[in-house]
């Protein structure tokens, strides 16, 4: 399993042995919620379209892709001397409060800032300013040098693409048959406790949801499209996405300060247009496909 560069609430490094037999076959992969980019790091497609709302993710995203060897050379003295929280909310400042900073040097302290902040997180004040206090590590927090490297080695492979963009309009880059779409968005809340949503200066909320659900299902009506969600399992998930054929799985959750008390959470991985049996996901000649797929 390739491991993401970066530490992030959500990532799906624990559960892509169970995400991996639904992504179906395709020549694109495209993601709206690209997230920590641990599926586009352990699938095999041929191109990806990697979306998501965050500027600083995409940026970072862009710069590995472009100048992972500067992109080393700037975050190293960041990991180096960094791991206290004087150090840690002067370099915050400095990434909120420096105009015309260098796309590759903000690239640095972003992934400097997520792997030193509290537990991964990132978040953001209605102003813009990243918020995230420090996280208190009891040892330097891992430098992913060899992460950097793999990613840009794979970016530059699939010419992969880099859309700072809202799903709605990452959706509307859909020009073909042979896309595939995979969503992962930020899940909704199975408690009060639970509701963390924002990932951006703003929260992604029910209404976030029903709106995906209805521009996937038109993707899916129009081009053929298939598609692959992830999110919590809740009733107003189900309900949300009743269109979606819902698998139910068991992850480990990541955001706590408690190693030792993260238990483990329900989830379901929905497809929409998938023919479960086929190779293919949908191939339209096998017996699979001859049979009745209501509800796929």
């Amino acid at each position: 399993m390739i491991r993401s560069l970066l530490k992030w609430p959500g990532g799906k490094s624990r559960v892509m042995p169970e995400l991996l037999p639904h992504l179906p076959k395709a020549g694109c992969l495209v993601e709206p919620f690209v997230g920590g980019a641990s599926v586009f790091l352990n699938t095999d497609y041929r191109r990806y379209i990697l979306a998501d709302i965050n500027p600083d993710l995409i940026r970072l995203y862009r710069e590995v892709k472009s100048n992972p060897e500067l992109v080393i050379d700037l975050a190293r003295p960041l990991f180096a001397t960094g791991n206290s929280k004087e150090e840690y909310l002067q370099n915050r400042r400095i990434f909120n409060g420096t105009k015309g900073l260098l796309d590759v040097a903000r690239a640095a302290l972003f992934l400097y800032l997520n792997r030193h902040g509290y537990n991964g997180v990132v978040r953001y004040n209605q102003s813009g300013g990243y918020n995230v206090p420090f996280g208190q590590h009891k040892s330097a927090p891992y430098f992913p040098e060899a992460e950097i490297r793999q990613f840009a080695e794979k970016a530059n492979d699939t010419k992969a693409i880099f859309l700072c963009s809202s799903f709605q309009n990452t959706l509307k880059v859909m020009v073909g048959t042979d896309e595939a779409i995979y969503c992962d968005p930020p899940y909704l809340p199975a408690s009060e406790t639970a509701n963390f949503t924002q990932y951006h200066t703003e929260p992604f909320t029910e209404k976030h949801h029903r709106q995906l659900a209805a521009e996937l299902l038109e993707v899916n009506r129009k081009y053929g499209a298939p598609v692959v969600i992830s999110n919590s399992d809740t009733e107003t998930t189900r309900e949300i996405y009743h269109r979606f054929r819902l698998h139910e799985i068991d992850v480990q959750r990541s955001v706590s300060t408690d190693a030792s008390n993260r238990q483990k959470a329900k989830e379901v991985i929905g497809t929409l247009g998938i023919v479960e049996g086929c190779p293919a996901g949908g191939c339209g000649n096998c017996e699979s496909c001859g049979q009745c797929a209501e509800g796929a």
